[in-house]
């Protein structure tokens, strides 16, 4: 299985990715989307799929918030924005996903481009401005989800117009649209996005103040399932640490570090941008960022809250550093666009003989074990 797999990426990497890479990166997104949608309708297509791709192994499965994971490695919001691949996902190899993010109305999405690869930056300039079809529709979808073993996050954000503009309008949004999602009894558990860099109005409850309006606002939902808060990454962290004390105040389940990265000097960005080009950046460009707050967050508030890091995971040695500095999950986009499919696999299997060479009998033990050095 391994040689397979080892075949699928070097297939992918030297045959298919050059081809996709010249074409528009948000038609490419479409179409594997399409895709992965049309395999995820049929059996056949579905055991095909995880002959191919799926790893699974006894040492990565641990229970989080209640709720069992076959493996750590999940797919982040904003690749699946409308509920299309929940059933082909566990295939593929992913542990668990996050559908969205979801806003109350719909959204056709910001001026494109949208997606700008940085092929040199092994990055990608995000712009979609929480582009999705509203809540309303999306929950049916998430209601064909057909795997009782597969967590399914649903991220919510609050609608990118200029109606929600201010604070207590985009409060109102945000809680409409939870409580639409808790009404129909959807998802494993909440994401409540705070960060997208993309949208009318910018950030705004990423100060403490405001964050603690809308966080006592969702909270009087009275919800059972586990809540997360998506973190920004280009914040002091005596800021970010704020925002934590908040979400830890209010008893919300973890974070979700972090978002795309905003800040386009740093030495990681080795390709142009154009000034006019707008958009947050996913990939290399957001590790050093995430896995600084990873590692302080977990320091800090590691008893208190779980961790999900995201950000620059390409490869095992990625997932693992961002597991053994404190996240109890991990997340990915931009790796897989630019390794190909079967590097889900590549990380579980390697995640496996990782925690063999330490000692570890489970992943959960690795979590946080750099603080421990």
């Amino acid at each position: 299985m391994s040689a397979q797999v080892n075949i699928i990426g070097l297939l992918y990497r030297k045959l298919v990715k050059p081809v996709v890479f010249l074409a528009n990166p948000e038609h490419v997104h479409d179409a594997f989307t399409q895709i992965g949608s049309f395999l995820g309708k049929n059996f056949l297509n579905r055991k095909f799929t995880r002959i191919l791709l799926h790893y699974k192994n006894e040492k990565l499965e641990q229970e989080i918030a209640g709720i069992k994971f076959l493996n750590p490695v999940g797919l982040s919001a904003g690749f699946d924005k409308d509920a299309h691949l929940q059933n082909i996902l566990p295939e593929v190899g992913f542990g668990f996903m996050q559908v969205g993010s979801v806003t109350l109305h719909p959204y056709g999405g910001n001026t494109k481009p949208r997606l700008t690869r940085l092929k040199k930056s092994k990055g990608i300039v995000v712009n979609y401005g929480l582009k999705n079809i509203g809540v309303d529709k999306i929950i049916p979808r998430i209601k064909n989800h057909n795997n009782p073993d597969f967590p399914l996050s649903i991220s919510i954000a609050k609608t990118n117009c200029k109606d929600t503009a201010s604070t207590e309008e985009a409060i109102l949004d945000y809680y409409g649209c939870i409580k639409k999602l808790e009404k129909s009894d959807v998802g494993d558990f909440y994401t409540i996005n705070i960060s997208c860099p993309n949208t009318f109005g910018g950030e705004p409850f990423t100060t403490a103040a405001k964050l603690e309006k809308l966080l006592a606002k969702i909270m009087t939902l009275n919800i059972e399932k586990p809540i997360f808060v998506k973190m920004p990454i280009n914040m002091e962290w005596h800021e970010f640490k704020e925002l934590l004390e908040i979400i830890i105040e209010h008893k919300i389940t973890g974070v979700i570090i972090g978002n795309l990265n905003k800040d386009r000097k740093l030495d990681t960005i080795k390709d142009h941008i154009p000034k006019d080009l707008k958009g947050g950046i996913s990939g290399t460009p957001t590790k050093e960022l995430c896995n600084k707050l990873i590692s302080k967050t977990y320091k800090h508030y590691g008893k208190k809250l779980i961790i999900v890091g995201v950000g620059g995971i390409f490869s095992t040695e990625d997932a693992y550093e961002k597991i053994k500095l404190g996240s109890s999950l991990v997340q990915l986009i931009t790796g897989m666009i630019f390794q190909g499919p079967q590097l889900i696999g590549e990380i579980n299997r390697g995640l496996v003989k990782l925690l063999e060479k330490d000692g570890f009998k489970n992943i959960h033990e690795a979590i946080g074990s750099f603080s421990e050095e």
